[in-house]
């Protein structure tokens, strides 16, 4: 019996594309690309190899306002949506805006009642007790924070709070090991915020489509930023929304520091990402698997570099400006990695508002 091998649906699709485009006499493939669905359709194809390099542009608008994206990547990311195969990625050319990469977080969560007494905590990075007395309860839910700091990053001052944070009682701290031993938060996320990518609030907020935007305390001791622009919607409502409808969740890696997040790698799943230092053809730090330099970076010298490159460059109101990378300071809790306004890797204390020029992926 004769075998007839029929074409997919996914063949005849390319095959109806290429017929149509070459009858119409368009593109210098034939075939026109007038918008994002274009694109989309030409990547699950696989013919986006073929159409894009590496460095080609587009422009999509955010807010309002009209952006250049660059292809950083062909195929270089894995949708997290086994269906697909085929992935561009796209990072903008420069900043966006200034954001912070996560909030300064609680020094203590009550997850039962705290009553009244005195207390001391020990803080691993000075290596130091620190003693506070109350003469109020702290109820369950409530918490504690540090409100002022002394010259050698030491707190000299508390507020105690209910689980409404409504103000319970302010409290002078002093170097002590006399009282009743709690544990604490780490006390440079208590002052800089988290360098957890996984638990950041600048992750929430690139993968958040609410028109008011609301982040979810990822952690007890987590606190959400309410700066600009965080005080308003999310990054996706202000993306372009055709861009929006073709993008997908890809998956990634991100290192773990080794002081309170005790070292290797998280993996997560994401529409809209920070580059690791890795992928911005920086060197390697950490625990890095299955990370990969993007085409894009990798193309702007022969090995791997924090120093400057002058391809890493971004502006913002067209000056250069410094931009966020997902990857932690390993040996730090509190400082990610960002790009310098020479091109170079250096680090930030999560607070600092430094340039945000997220990438994400058609598939």
């Amino acid at each position: 019996m004769a075998v007839i091998n029929l074409p997919t649906m996914e063949q005849m699709d390319i095959h109806n594309t290429l017929l149509a485009s070459i009858a119409s006499h368009v593109g210098t493939e034939g075939i026109t690309i007038s918008n994002w669905a274009d694109v989309q359709r030409l990547v699950r194809m696989g013919l986006h190899t073929k159409m894009f390099v590496v460095g080609d542009q587009f422009i999509a608008e955010y807010g309002g306002t009209p952006y250049t994206i660059d292809i950083i990547g062909i195929n270089h990311d894995t949708p997290t949506d086994s269906n697909f195969t085929n992935s561009l990625t796209l990072q903008f050319h420069d900043c966006l805006m200034n954001c912070v990469f996560d909030a300064p977080e609680l020094l203590y969560y009550a997850e039962a009642e705290l009553v009244g007494g005195a207390y001391y905590f020990y803080d691993s990075y000075n290596t130091v007790n620190y003693k506070f007395t109350t003469t109020q309860a702290i109820p369950l839910g409530g918490n504690i924070k540090v409100s002022a700091w002394g010259a050698s990053n030491n707190p000299t001052e508390v507020k105690t709070y209910d689980a409404s944070d409504v103000l319970l009682e302010t409290l002078a701290v002093s170097e002590s090991d006399v009282g009743t031993l709690i544990t604490c938060n780490d006390l440079r996320r208590v002052r800089y915020g988290s360098n957890n990518y996984e638990e950041s609030n600048i992750r929430q907020f690139l993968n958040s489509e609410d028109s008011s935007f609301a982040g979810t305390k990822q952690t007890n001791f987590d606190v959400l930023t309410t700066s600009a622009p965080y005080d308003s919607s999310g990054f996706l409502y202000n993306l372009d929304p055709d861009l929006v409808a073709v993008i997908g969740a890809v998956d990634k890696q991100v290192a773990r520091n080794t002081v309170t997040d005790s070292g290797g790698q998280d993996e997560f799943s994401d529409k809209v990402f920070l580059l690791s230092r890795v992928e911005a053809y920086g060197d390697i730090e950490g625990t890095t698997t299955g990370e990969s330099a993007y085409e894009y970076y990798s193309n702007l010298a022969e090995s791997p570099t924090a120093g400057a490159l002058e391809g890493r460059i971004k502006y913002l109101a067209s000056s250069a400006r410094i931009w966020w990378l997902r990857s932690p300071d390993i040996s730090n809790s509190s400082r990610s990695r960002y790009v310098t306004t020479t091109g170079g890797v250096h680090i930030s204390n999560a607070n600092g508002s430094n340039g945000l020029s997220p990438a994400c992926c058609i598939v």
